[in-house]
């Protein structure tokens, strides 16, 4: 939304905001740790997770560290959406690097009713 901003990508340079410059460094450490991961194992790969996907343990986890968003039975399981992909998901041989997410509860219905957490 920012003319100045537009005016210096379409010439080729990079905004010198905070924001801009720590999303640069995070995404060079993203293709860092695929290059890496490439040169152990070929077949290597990269997830991602889009917003409102499912919450899934076995392929991510949350980045919420306090632990009363844990998610412990299948139900609960099914209640959570994923909000924001922080660091994307890797698959190296036969192990499985977690993408790390914000996730939200949702609501559920439950025998035809409605049931909010």
């Amino acid at each position: 939304g920012n003319l100045d901003h537009r005016t210096l990508i379409l010439g080729g340079k990079h905004p010198r905001t905070e924001f801009y410059q720590l999303f640069a460094k995070v995404a060079k450490w993203v293709w860092v740790l695929l290059g890496s991961a490439v040169s152990i194992d070929a077949n290597a790969t990269m997830f991602c997770v889009n917003r409102e996907s499912m919450f899934s343990g076995l392929y991510m986890e949350s980045v919420e560290e306090d632990g009363k968003n844990a998610v412990l039975s299948d139900l609960e399981r099914a209640s959570y959406k994923v909000q924001f992909m922080v660091m994307p998901g890797f698959k190296v041989a036969e192990a499985l690097v977690k993408s790390r997410v914000y996730i939200s509860k949702t609501c559920l219905k439950l025998n035809g009713g409605s049931f909010n957490w």
